[in-house]
């Protein structure tokens, strides 16, 4: 039965929902700085990206009256012409909206994951230093002023600071290589060898002296005073031996004697293992390394006795940490006695745990299977003993994250992607009631980041009108009640300008699929005239785009803005949806999902405004694939972008470090007999020769989630058949860099493709 409120409680709701919420569409509108009704609208240009800023890592402090949040801006590149820089600074905003937001930093480098002390006095934060090589370290900042101080002076990093409950500590996050691990074993006097095997044939971990330090470690400029030992090529075994170990600790060569041998961004001859410190706030204390060893961890929350923090580690800590994929649960002593097992769950996955605040129990997810890209993962829930684990989502069939607890402990949060919205939903543990806390501001949006103390809630809210607007409301029992966004950072400058809607359609496909797919109109639209349809592939394939997606709000804009009709869809495959869904892309990569990507073109294709002969085409990542796919199959798109695509599957396999969809979605490797014919089959090189589209690529120099060798055997290929296809290559550039790249190359990357699809369309 529920709990009645005492009347007064009621009346007061009552008048906060007449005077403060706002419904429906009227929740999404940007709160204009200035009469936007005196204004002139124009068009988003290219330009406009440099005004764009996000807004992340909403935090409230303890008493609900004042949230602290981060603001990231392009600006300026300091003596650089032509180019610019990314900020980000603290912001500081009351939640009754009364007094406008303040900045709180305003420190060129990088200020972020802001935590308030528990009694709402300090901020505790991470800062970037002032050179690439410089750590980023923890400093604290006094709500009453003054400057920051500086907590940490870690000589590995610190970052993700966590108060401890009674405010005495911060548990901070740091990664230490493999000579940086050996090297604290060492100083501690403990066995220096890992526990798992080396994997280093007919050779032992720590059969040479730690040279890997004199790298790794900046602050020892040389080793004059270390003791190494004797390294000679033309000595005896062991010192050859300690000769090409000091070879590999300078880089030449880089040796590879592990699985998991690319990072994001190079080959990773370096095993690197997140550890956990903790260490009081006060001048001159030194930090405590909890996790030590050859062993990761992460997430990291108090529990609240503040005797022992939960975390997230391998379910086998004795195997090779890149043999090890499905995880378990650990409570590591807050004193420095050690870790221990707090629960596994067979044939799950755990991870993303929060203690409750009555301090009884436990909130994680479990996701189903130990490969890639179809669990769903849960919400579940266990007492304080590591004890009767129970999964409380499964039903609803979305992967549930940012875990959150209501302060009576009787609710837990959590955001997941459903039906192109990023809804934030609660559960009740006792009941197992599951609830939609976006429903009064439309399924569709997207809650980018949150926070929830006592009776208040904040939210990051993406909308087509607005894509990072700051809301506060009030929480309430299985709902949230919504009051004027307290921060708009673009409302500015998008007062000033138009943009286009989205419209949401369906239709079922052939296997009685639901595919929801989503147009939008030119800018500045004329139903007399006919406009080219702009085909945009979502990346994953397990990705979701919708009206809540945030990377690509600028994107789809400026295409719109630029005469386009756009289409997008979700094909099956796509997050979202359900297992069921989810997983209909098992081994077809290519022809389900595209057969669902061409119908929604078809349709969209159908309105009398779109000229059927002026049709293009791009996608990043698997959308990229796509791409490929697509003009290897269909000869309807008059040119095709692919963005750091996948092309070949055998070579991803070996090329990229995202190569575990090899066994996970297409069911094995490329050696297996059953496989290797299904890997060519859903492969767009193998088609290569039937592309006829004009054709360009972009690549990063450093993307390693792909890799690159892909592009470059396509693009040789076509060349070889002279077609028209080109090829760009960005320097530095990561798979993320149209996300969080080289500002002036994200620019360059918009105008580009742009300019590409106007040589074979014209100008409107």
């Amino acid at each position: 039965m529920p709990r009645l409120l005492p009347r007064l409680v009621v009346v007061l709701l009552a008048f906060y929902a007449a005077t403060t919420i706002v419904r429906s569409a009227d929740a999404i509108a940007p709160a204009s700085a200035t009469d936007a009704s005196a204004v002139t609208p124009s068009l988003i240009t290219a330009s406009d990206l440099l005004k764009l800023k996000q807004v992340e890592s909403p935090a409230l402090s303890p008493d609900g009256k004042w949230v602290v949040y981060v603001v990231r801006s392009i600006e300026p590149k300091p003596e650089a012409k032509d180019d610019w820089v990314y900020h980000t600074n603290l912001w500081l905003a009351a939640t009754d909206g009364k007094t406008p937001p303040r900045q709180l930093t305003r420190n060129t480098n990088s200020n972020t994951a802001p935590a308030w002390s528990p009694d709402g006095q300090r901020i505790a934060f991470a800062r970037g230093g002032n050179a690439p090589t410089d750590k980023t370290q923890i400093y604290v900042l006094a709500l009453e002023g003054g400057e920051a101080q500086q907590l940490t002076k870690s000589e590995f990093g610190a970052g993700t600071p966590r108060w401890s409950p009674d405010g005495s500590r911060i548990l901070f996050t740091t990664t230490l290589n493999f000579a940086q691990v050996r090297d604290t074993l060492e100083k501690a006097v403990v066995d220096s060898k890992p526990k798992w095997n080396f994997e280093k044939p007919g050779r032992a971990a720590g059969d040479v002296g730690n040279w890997g330090l004199k790298s790794a470690d900046k602050a020892k400029k040389d080793d004059k005073d270390a003791k190494r030992p004797t390294a000679s090529p033309d000595g005896t075994l062991q010192e050859r031996r300690e000769w090409l170990a000091k070879n590999e600790a300078d880089g030449n060569p880089r040796p590879l004697d592990h699985l998991n041998f690319l990072s994001e961004t190079d080959i990773n001859p370096d095993m690197t293992f997140g550890h956990l410190l903790v260490q009081e706030v006060r001048e001159d204390a030194e930090a405590k390394d909890l996790t030590p060893g050859y062993n990761a961890f992460n997430g990291g929350d108090w529990m609240r006795d503040g005797k022992s923090i939960v975390v997230t580690g391998a379910k086998n800590l004795l195997e090779h940490p890149d043999r090890s994929i499905s995880t378990s649960l650990y409570l590591v002593d807050a004193a420095g006695g050690g870790v221990k097992l707090f629960l596994e769950m067979k044939d799950y996955s755990l991870g993303n745990a929060v203690a409750s605040p009555d301090g009884k129990s436990v909130a994680f997810t479990a996701t189903p299977g130990e490969f890639l890209g179809y669990g769903q993962a849960a919400v579940s829930v266990c007492s304080v003993t590591g004890t009767d684990a129970k999964i409380l989502t499964a039903k609803l069939g979305r992967t549930a994250g940012n875990l959150s607890w209501s302060s009576d402990s009787e609710e837990i949060y959590f955001v997941a992607p459903s039906s192109g919205g990023f809804p934030l939903y609660s559960v009740f543990p006792a009941s197992g009631a599951v609830n939609n806390l976006s429903k009064n501001i439309g399924e569709d949006t997207g809650v980018r980041a949150y926070d929830v103390v006592k009776d208040k809630f904040v939210q990051v809210i993406t909308t087509t009108k607005d894509p990072y607007q700051l809301y506060a409301g009030l929480r309430m029992r299985g709902q949230m009640l919504y009051a004027p966004p307290l921060a708009t950072p673009n409302s500015s400058w998008l007062a000033g300008k138009k943009l286009s809607a989205v419209e949401p359609h369906s239709f079922t496909n052939k296997e009685g699929l639901t595919i929801q797919y989503w147009t939008m109109k030119p800018t500045e639209f004329d139903p007399a005239k006919k406009y080219p349809l702009l085909l945009q592939v979502h990346g994953g394939p397990q990705a979701m785009w919708g009206p809540g997606e945030d990377s690509m709000w600028f994107e789809f804009q400026y295409f719109a803005a630029r005469g386009y009709a756009i289409v997008f869809c979700n094909p099956r495959g796509s997050g979202g949806y359900g297992f069921d869904f989810q997983h209909a892309n098992f081994q077809d990569w290519g022809t389900g999902p595209a057969s669902d990507i061409l119908t929604s073109v078809d349709f969209a294709a159908k309105e009398n405004y779109i000229d059927k002969n002026r049709e293009v085409v791009t996608g990043g990542s698997y959308g990229g694939y796509m791409t490929a796919w697509l003009i290897g199959h269909d000869h309807r798109f008059k040119a095709a972008v692919a963005q750091r695509g996948v092309y070949h599957l055998p070579t991803f396999f070996g090329e990229a470090n995202a190569w575990r969809l090899v066994p996970s979605q297409m069911g094995g490797y490329p050696w297996a007999e059953k496989i290797r014919p299904t890997l060519e089959r859903e492969s767009p090189f193998n088609y290569v020769d039937k592309i006829t589209t004009p054709f360009l690529m972009q690549h990063g120099d450093n993307d390693r989630r792909t890799g690159f060798v892909q592009s470059e055997m396509m693009f040789k290929a076509l060349k070889v058949m002279g077609r028209d296809v080109e090829e760009v290559r960005y320097p530095r550039a990561t798979h993320e860099m149209s996300r969080s790249g080289e500002v002036k190359q994200r620019l360059d990357s918009l105008v580009r493709y742009e300019e590409f699809f106007r040589r074979y369309i014209g100008e409107n």
